[in-house]
Parts: C-alpha cells; structure tokens; sequence
C-alpha cells in the first residue's frame, strides 16, 4: 500500500506543468484530502485534475504566510510536494516576485512543514543552480553558479533553506528540461517548442540562433512526476537528485524530429546567437538511479508525440 492512501498531501503548484502530474499521480493512491494551492501566475486550472472530489483547491500565494498557515492548520498535511515557483524569464522581469516566491514561499512550507510535522517533503529544484556547466555529465558535486538568472540564484538559496532548516525528511530534485503539452511559455529553454510547432502547422521559416548544436536534456513532466513519487515512497532523505534524461538532444534534431511526426518540412534559418541560455545540458543520472532506482520511461520521440498531440487536440 502506497504511503500515501488514507492521507492529506498538499501540492503547491499544482496546477502547473510539473504539479498537475504529480496531482494526476497523487489521485491514483486514494488520499483521504488533496490540497493544491496555486496562485495560477504560470498555470491553467484546465491542467488538473481539481474537478476530483478528493481535491481541494485554493488560489493561494506561497509568499504569504497567513494564507499558509491556514492551509497547514486546517488540512494538517501529511505530505508536500512543494513545487510553486516563479520560472525563468519571469524572474528576470519580476525579480522581487521571483525572490518572494522562490526563496520566502520555500522558506514558508519548510517553517510550517516543522511546525505542523509534515513526514515528507519533495522539492522541485533545478539544474539552474549549476549555470553553464563546467563538465558534461553534471552531476550532484558539480559547482553552483550564481551569475547567470535571478532564477538560479533563487533556486540555490531555497535548497540552502532545505539544508539548514527542513527538520522533517525531505528530497529535492534539480529538474532538467522539462516539457509536456501543459508547459508554459515562461519555461525559457523549452520556449522552442509552441514557437517550433507553430512554425511548423503554418508552413513557415524556423529561425535557430547559433549553428543549432547547442543542446538539451529533454524530460517528460510525466517522468518527473514518477520521480517524486517514488522519492516520496522511498526511505531516502536529506538528498537532492538531478532529474534528466542523461542524453543530449540539439536544438537542430528537435526541429527535425518535430517536421517529421508533423509529416511537414518547413526550412531553417540560422542567425548569430546572443543568448544568455546554457549552452549544452547533460546529467548525470546515476544517484538517482542508484538510491530510487529511477529509469525515465519517456523517449523524446514519443514525448514529442504526445506534445504535438496535445497541441492538435487544444
């Protein structure tokens, strides 16, 4: 039996890209109340599964300690999956936002977690805090940067809070890059695929910055979600774990393999790149296959399938 039958389990975030898989999963193990509070800043309450008599729904903000404290003083947690969070191109434009977000509602469920005796908390973190990587494959060791994005910086002092703070278990995961057919446009590295399929359903020109073998670590939000469940399960604590693929994908084979399943040929362009984005992701994987023993099921051909499927259908 699940650890989480019978129990209340509060997702923030959970209605965005991330959390609605983990809600979608969370629904599958029969919990006594599932709470999802979600200011909807960079999410779509069509993402969720939040019609579910299970499922308690507030449009709340993490930032504000009130609001969280009455969640946690009603509902008495059990669990948390604590995934609400400014994304990348909205810290650079709302840094205060981003800071009161990231860092102070991080600092907030960590502060009522101890507080009310939550046995578990899973946060999503990101592979932001390592900036341009300095070796390829990045793994857990690899050296913060905190030069690059508000975003990173924000990232890098919440897992900080976890280190120093969080007296009840915990797991974070330094998320790659993350797509599904729920994702928004705030999420900066995958931008290229509403812009990429658009192009593509109108017959037009794709525009590549750089020569298009800048790369990326491709994972499903569906795989990210299974690894927090399992995290969740698992007796391992105190531990943050890379989520990604371990495999390169450029910018110029996602183009490609989106014209193919799309049975559309439409012609590149490539212009000189003046990008802050990093340039070529890869994690190492090994820790999390090794302590949760997690595989991503998803490939990025049938990923990509199920992306353009949900852009069809939308």
């Amino acid at each position: 039996m699940s650890k989480l039958s019978n129990k209340s389990v509060l997702i923030t975030g959970g209605a965005g890209n991330i959390g609605s898989y983990i809600l979608d999963k969370v629904l599958e193990q029969n919990p006594k109340k599932c709470i999802v509070v979600d200011n909807l800043f960079n999410s779509d309450k069509s993402n969720s599964n939040l019609k579910n008599n299970s499922v308690k729904f507030y449009p709340l903000d993490i930032s504000k300690l009130d609001e969280m404290e009455y969640i946690f003083k009603t509902y008495k947690p059990d669990y948390v999956f604590h995934c609400a969070s400014m994304l990348i191109q909205d810290s650079e434009v709302l840094p205060r936002k981003s800071i009161n977000t990231n860092i102070m509602g991080t600092f907030n469920i960590v502060d009522l977690s101890n507080k009310y005796s939550v046995e578990k908390i899973c946060y999503s973190s990101s592979a932001s805090v390592y900036g341009e990587p300095q070796y390829l494959p990045v793994d857990e060791e690899h050296p913060f940067q905190y030069k690059n994005f508000v975003y990173g910086w924000t990232k890098i002092t919440a897992e900080m809070i976890f280190e120093s703070n969080c007296k009840v278990d915990w797991l974070g995961y330094r998320y790659y890059n993350v797509y599904s057919d729920r994702m928004r446009e705030g999420a900066f590295y995958t931008q290229v695929f509403p812009i990429f399929y658009n192009k593509i359903n109108n017959g037009e020109d794709i525009t590549i910055f750089g020569d298009g073998s800048q790369t990326m670590d491709l994972i499903h939000a569906d795989d990210i979600a299974r690894a927090n469940m399992m995290g969740m399960e698992s007796k391992v604590t105190g531990e943050f774990f890379n989520v990604g693929s371990g495999k390169e994908t450029t910018v110029v084979e996602l183009a490609e393999t989106m014209m193919n399943i799309m049975n559309k040929k439409v012609q590149i362009i490539y212009k000189d790149d003046d990008s802050q984005k990093v340039k070529n992701r890869r994690s190492s994987v090994s820790k999390i296959n090794t302590l949760l023993g997690f595989v991503p099921k998803v490939n990025v051909k049938d990923g990509l399938a199920r992306y353009i499927r949900g852009k069809s259908d939308s």
